[in-house]
């Protein structure tokens, strides 16, 4: 087992969104916070722990409504290396906006990680604040999370099942069992967030005028609120109980 030395890898979603002043009103009425990462049809914003972006898209296009997963890290040559010494193939790519690696991950699929621009995001997990879930469907739930150690995350909770498996950098990367999509050619997933309790979060958004109810699911309670295309995102409290999973001794080493 060799630790990993390499720069700790944020979780930073892109969806594709046809109205990004209504998006982003949206996240920031949830708790993010803009990062000046402003260009034309583009925006980033930043959790305490892990970010998302905000990419326009032609209504009716084949992007929108689409979500892909990305990865931003501080240094992109120390974390190819690092990727490389972890047994994974990270190949330097230069695209519309500049140079980013896109690594191929056994279980998760083409992975995309850009270079971040700013320190926004990058507090650790913990229950106490808000993080960003991509939440990635896959065939291979157990292969794509012994994967994902190798990329510098680490692994959180797993199901003892096999069915999810989720893991920690700066956000939360989560595999579910279910059918893997792409967007371009590089990984789909899903956004969501998480933190230790939802009741301040529940009064935020309640102020905020968003429309949202409480669930409580097998693992814990669930926040879902109703998003400007009508579909819902889900805020989990951070799991408890934990009949049914097993919480993974790892630290952050890959195999």
């Amino acid at each position: 087992m060799t630790a990993w030395t390499g720069p700790t890898p944020t979780v930073r979603p892109i969806q594709f969104v046809t109205d990004l002043p209504t998006w982003r009103r949206f996240y920031t009425d949830l708790g993010l916070v803009g990062t000046g990462e402003d260009a034309d049809g583009w925006t980033v914003l930043a959790a305490p722990s892990g970010r998302v972006a905000l990419h326009a898209a032609a209504r009716g296009g084949p992007l929108e409504g689409r979500t892909k997963l990305g990865l931003e890290v501080d240094d992109l040559g120390a974390y190819r290396d690092a990727v490389e010494a972890a047994g994974l193939p990270a190949r330097p790519v230069t695209l519309g906006h500049g140079s980013a690696l896109e690594v191929r991950v056994p279980g998760i699929g083409s992975v995309v990680v850009d270079r971040r621009q700013t320190p926004a995001g990058a507090a650790p997990v913990t229950p106490a604040v808000l993080s960003v879930v991509g939440l990635v469907h896959t065939e291979a739930v157990l292969e794509g999370a012994a994967a994902a150690s190798r990329l510098g995350f680490r692994r959180r909770i797993t199901s003892d099942g096999g069915g999810w498996a989720d893991l920690v950098g700066h956000g939360i990367l989560g595999l579910h069992a279910g059918e893997a999509t792409t967007v371009d050619g590089t990984t789909a997933c899903e956004i969501s967030l998480e933190v230790g309790d939802l009741a301040p979060l529940l009064g935020k958004v309640t102020e905020s005028g968003l429309q949202a109810h409480l669930i409580d699911e097998a693992y814990g309670r669930t926040l879902r609120v109703t998003m400007p295309d009508g579909s819902e995102l889900w805020v989990n409290e951070t799991q408890r109980d934990l009949y049914g999973y097993h919480v993974e001794e790892e630290t952050q080493e890959t195999r």
